[in-house]
């Protein structure tokens, strides 16, 4: 992995963690566990959209 390949996912990575901050943070305030899949979806995107991102990254 190169340093941009890294970069990249840690990047989304960080991103990821606060959007999960976010759902957790959704849910202690209205004690409604639904309320905090929307978050966590995302977050789980971001990983992906990183990771992916740094494939490409890295053919170039």
């Amino acid at each position: 992995m190169d340093n941009l390949q890294v970069a990249t996912v840690v990047l989304h990575g960080l991103v990821a963690v606060v959007v999960a901050g976010f759902a957790v943070s959704n849910y202690t305030e209205t004690g409604d566990p639904l309320s905090a899949v929307p978050f966590l979806v995302i977050a789980v995107l971001l990983v992906g959209l990183g990771v992916t991102v740094g494939r490409v990254v890295s053919r170039r």
